[in-house]
């Protein structure tokens, strides 16, 4: 089977080496990413972007593309991979873009990246972005400066937890809290603030689904330990200009499915847009072909949840079950992968649950799986960096696109809390999305771009009152 892996770019340019562009992405919303980053985006050849870069940014751009993020459950790129990945990237003399969240240079290790880049010649330029400070402050209205309130402010990290700072400033924001509140609060505390300042925590800044809590010291003290990632905590007097019903949460929130061509308003609308992704998306052919021979592949690699959702859904449309696979290994890469397996039936040879990829590397050869083909399902962009990992055990790899890019491995799902409105643009998007969500809460309104689409909606997900 030939491999599914996607074709570079021709390099551009005389110099024996590419260049590399170390760019912002801003905290979340697409729409704050600059004008120079988005012309640099577009003339790049290959974009490694993190974890917390929206899969609606990058969709916008021909290059090819590389998660370099870091998520539980998933495989992932340690940050000397990503050097050595930057590196063979710009030596291959393409244009290289490095995405990353927010501001390269606000606890954005840029500063790692470009000294790589120095020491080995390789032509840069730096991009700056939104940092997600500043853009939790312009979407919860918490200032931070104010007049006569606050005329300092500082940017701090809540990690490692044994040196958090707290600077003697009117304001202080600290980024990657999400396990850790409870530790910064207490330091803060020792350096004289008392238990009624007041504190703000604002989760998914700028993004649909952003979240906003204040109170006091005293009583987030008492909240659990832990909040979900991405999320910052404030602390100071200026959240006293934080209300509830702020200009971004007056906006309606609408999950776009497929290329919708129905307009809403910016001004009153925030769109989120999803790719009508999934198993009908993928090359049928291949995936036909791949189980007509399934000897040739005596070891399964499923290296997250949706690799194995759509090869087991696709698997059955072919009217094959799971003993079509007996004489395979199967090898799974996190908890999530697991229990996908375990729905369909299947029970993996090997649970892999580790971030290195030497690890993974030496042991594959301590379970003496080397020399063999490994089939890898997932999406039409495949982890190059897992494909390495097994490479260096001795395997072949055999990438196997079985949906194409919308949902990614590494991203969390839609919150559908936060959805006010979902509009199908075709009837397969319908069906797509009904793998991954089996009902629609009934407060959101469904509307469908033709009489075919609401009829599949109303087939899959119900009829209701009145018109969709």
């Amino acid at each position: 089977m030939e491999s599914s892996l996607p074709a570079y770019h021709e390099p551009h340019g005389a110099h024996q080496n590419g260049c590399v562009s170390i760019i912002g992405a801003g905290p979340g919303d697409p729409e704050l990413l600059t004008i120079k980053a988005d012309r640099l985006l577009r003339e790049a050849d290959v974009i490694l972007y993190d974890d917390l870069v929206s899969a609606e940014l990058v969709d916008h751009y021909p290059a090819l593309k590389i998660y370099t993020g870091k998520r539980k459950d998933c495989h992932h790129f340690e940050q000397d991979a990503i050097n050595e990945e930057i590196l063979r990237q710009a030596r291959q003399g393409r244009k290289v873009a490095r995405l990353k969240g927010g501001d390269p240079f606000v606890f954005g290790r840029g500063g790692e990246e470009i000294e790589v880049l120095r020491k080995h010649g390789i032509r840069y330029e730096i991009v700056p972005g939104i940092t997600a400070a500043h853009g939790a402050s312009a979407y919860s209205e918490i200032p931070l400066t104010l007049r006569k309130v606050s005329s300092s402010v500082a940017f701090c990290t809540g990690h490692p937890v044994n040196k958090i700072q707290a600077p003697d400033t009117d304001t202080l924001v600290y980024y990657m809290v999400a396990s850790s509140v409870h530790d910064v609060l207490d330091a803060v505390l020792k350096k004289g603030r008392n238990l009624d300042t007041k504190v703000a925590i604002v989760q998914n800044a700028t993004r649909y689904n952003q979240r906003i809590f204040t109170g006091t010291i005293r009583e987030l003290r008492e909240r659990e330990k832990s909040v979900y990632s991405p999320a910052l905590l404030i602390i100071g007097e200026n959240i006293c200009q934080f209300i509830e019903d702020n200009w971004f949460s007056k906006k309606r929130k609408v999950l776009v499915i497929g290329s919708g061509v129905k307009s809403y308003d910016p001004a009153d609308f925030v769109t989120v847009h999803l790719p009508c992704s999934g198993a009908e998306g993928a090359d049928r052919q291949v995936f036909l072909q791949c189980l007509s021979s399934m000897t040739e592949y005596p070891v399964i690699f499923f290296s997250g949840v949706l690799s194995a959702r759509h090869f087991f859904t696709s698997l059955f449309t072919s009217g094959k079950d799971i003993r079509h696979l007996g004489g395979s290994k199967i090898i799974t890469y996190g908890k999530a992968a697991v229990s996908e397996l375990r729905r369909h039936g299947a029970v993996p040879d090997l649970e892999i649950d580790m971030e290195d990829d030497a690890e993974l590397s030496r042991l594959l050869l301590e379970k003496d799986i080397t020399g063999t083909t490994v089939l890898l399902p997932g999406s039409n962009y495949p982890d190059i960096s897992l494909i390495r990992a097994i490479e260096q055990s001795g395997n072949r790899v055999a990438p196997l696109a079985v949906y194409t890019y919308g949902f990614r491995e590494n991203e969390d799902e839609i919150d559908l809390d936060f959805i006010d409105e979902i509009y199908f643009s075709s009837p397969s998007c319908v069906r797509n999305f009904h793998t991954h969500y089996r009902e629609i809460p009934a407060r959101i309104v469904r509307t469908c771009a033709n009489e075919s689409t609401a009829l599949e909606c109303m087939r899959i997900f119900g009829k209701r009152e009145g018109a969709e």
